[in-house]
């Protein structure tokens, strides 16, 4: 079976911590909400997020920037926090850029044509030849994705060497004008970041002492009359964010019934299930997966980065990919699955097993 061997992870250098987070939105939106500016505050704290990270300094936010030069700094500041990931999963397997056979690059926070990653081969040396998968507009969900993407090429073909590139720039989608809940919820939340992972079909060997699960399938459902829940309108100034208060009740109900499914269909049921890769969303997400019978335990990675690094869209869940693998180092005979939703409104589920 196909088999994760590195994830390798980047964040920019501008760090804004809680405090300065509520001393931003209160500038913001405290005229507009005027006496609902402390129920403003408190939703920055019961997000439980202490620090995120954003490829532009925080004053920046305080002007307004047209679509084009927010575009323009996608393109430059994501190259570079993308080169930054992939060296580090290079570093981490011994290989060249010369061995990797397919680069599957992954982003909806910004637009480039020619493609991010035809720019990636351009600036760093991987083959000519080099196959490329761009793909956007799964949002939240473009990491787990992203695994059963990879999983399937390395399945047709087992000798391949699967690069996955996922840069999320969510700060750079910020409208200044834009005052409506769903924003204010938006920059109480979202961060960049961004996340490279090497998948390799089952004939490649690398010359590994630690423990790596394989990719053992995976599955995407789609919620009916769902288009509204989550996604982008487009407009003068870029990308405005729609997002439903409802995606807590939907991991409570559709993401539950999903994943009995997808488990059912492979004879397993959650209490087989050591390892929970989740995709926070956010405080009231993580919540809602322990009433459909996660344990808190179980989501203490998720916890964390989302704690210190916020919502990075679909690169959040390869960070708590790598710290299960950190953690893990010697793990043997135990399932774990990742999962994700994202616009669409779609769930996305890997199964993942350490022989």
């Amino acid at each position: 079976m196909p088999k994760i061997q590195a994830v390798g992870t980047a964040l920019p250098s501008y760090k804004v911590t809680r405090e300065e987070s509520k001393a931003f939105v209160l500038n913001l939106y405290g005229e507009v909400y005027g006496k609902e500016r402390d129920r403003l505050l408190g939703i920055i704290d019961h997000t439980d997020i202490d620090s995120r990270y954003f490829c532009v300094p925080a004053e920046w936010f305080a002007a307004s920037h047209s679509f084009e030069e927010k575009n323009n700094l996608y393109i430059e500041e994501g190259l570079k926090l993308s080169e930054r990931a992939i060296e580090k999963v290079m570093q981490e397997t011994g290989m060249d850029y010369g061995d990797v056979d397919c680069i599957l690059f992954v982003s909806t926070t910004g637009l480039s044509t020619p493609t991010m990653d035809a720019r990636l081969i351009h600036r760093l040396p991987f083959r000519k030849d080099v196959k490329r998968l761009p793909i956007w507009g799964v949002g939240c969900a473009g990491g787990a994705a992203s695994l059963a993407w990879a999983m399937e090429l390395a399945k047709a073909q087992p000798t391949q060497k699967i690069l996955i590139v996922v840069l999320e720039l969510c700060g750079l989608t910020f409208v200044r004008n834009d005052l409506s809940k769903a924003a204010m919820i938006s920059s109480a939340l979202f961060a960049d970041g961004a996340a490279a992972v090497l998948v390799t079909g089952d004939k490649v060997m690398l010359p590994r002492s630690i423990s790596r699960p394989c990719l053992v399938d995976s599955a995407t459902e789609t919620l009916p009359n769902s288009l509204e829940v989550m996604g982008w309108q487009f407009g003068e100034y870029g990308f405005k964010v729609l997002l439903s208060r409802n995606v807590p009740e939907i991991v409570q109900t559709f993401l539950k019934d999903v994943m009995l499914k997808f488990l059912h269909k492979k004879n397993l049921s959650l209490s087989d299930i050591k390892h929970f890769i989740t995709h926070p969303g956010g405080k009231k997400v993580l919540d809602a997966y322990e009433t459909v019978g996660i344990s808190s335990w179980q989501l203490e990675h998720a916890r964390a980065v989302l704690r210190e690094c916020g919502n990075m869209s679909a690169a959040t869940v390869l960070f708590i990919l790598k710290r299960f693998l950190d953690a893990w180092p010697d793990e043997s005979d135990a399932f774990g699955v990742v999962t994700a939703l994202g616009p669409g409104f779609s769930a996305e589920l890997v199964l993942l097993h350490w022989d």
